[in-house]
């Protein structure tokens, strides 16, 4: 009962990556393709919202740690900003987690490299680690369980999972190295954005451990089965 928990909640981190990236790489090709469109045929393009078309190209995906939080301020500058409340008709005090900014960012050619060769090695394991569990979850509905393949597969599933989260690690990171550069906002600290969730890091760990487990318990029953 405890393993298949543990493998539902592992396909559903699986699943959740995998439709983020999807999200993401989708929003990614519609603003680049927008922006390619008003390159070619400016005149498509009201003037009023060329500069928004334009912005698409340096738009970058920001994670914000206020300062009471880095202990660099206190509890009375926590909601400095404010958002409009529509139901209220007024603006409210708040405080930004996330942003989307639109910032010119230096990146050397090798940082480009680096950064779409991880992300293509993370796309490649989400999706492998997703058709990894499928096959589990055939093979549990067959009641083919206690296996060595299922145990090869749960074990490169771990790794995919490692190898996704290494890789989106990395990729953010250059990311926010180069955003540091060229950005600062009052009252907060840039830091590195959910993609890097160590969800999916530990359910990796998770993978792998239940692997070992069901490694140990198979060759305690083909020793048993020997002896007797």
């Amino acid at each position: 009962m405890l393993c298949a928990v543990i493998l539902l909640v592992l396909g559903w981190s699986v699943v959740m990556s995998g439709y983020y990236l999807f999200m993401g790489a989708s929003l990614g090709v519609r603003a680049g393709w927008n922006y390619a469109e008003a390159m070619q045929n400016p005149d498509s393009v009201p003037a009023a919202h060329m500069e928004d078309v334009l912005a698409l190209k340096d738009m970058s995906y920001v994670s914000l740690v206020p300062d009471a939080f880095r202990g660099t301020g206190n509890a009375a500058t926590l909601l400095r900003d404010s958002v409009y409340n529509e139901l209220e008709g007024r603006y409210v005090p708040a405080c930004y987690a996330t942003l989307l900014v639109s910032v010119e960012k230096p990146e050397a050619p090798w940082q480009g490299v680096v950064t779409g060769l991880a992300s293509l090695v993370s796309t490649v394991a989400i999706v492998w680690a997703l058709v990894l569990f499928i096959r589990l979850i055939v093979a549990i509905n067959k009641s083919q369980i206690f296996l060595w393949r299922n145990i090869r597969r749960l074990r490169v599933l771990g790794f995919m999972l490692l190898a996704s989260f290494a890789c989106s690690w990395l990729a953010e990171y250059i990311n926010l190295c180069n955003l540091r550069q060229v950005l600062s906002i009052p009252g907060y600290g840039l830091d590195l954005t959910d993609a890097t969730n160590v969800g999916a890091l530990l359910l990796g760990l998770c993978a792998l451990i239940v692997a070992e487990v069901f490694a140990i318990g198979l060759r305690m029953k083909e020793e048993q089965d020997l002896t007797i």
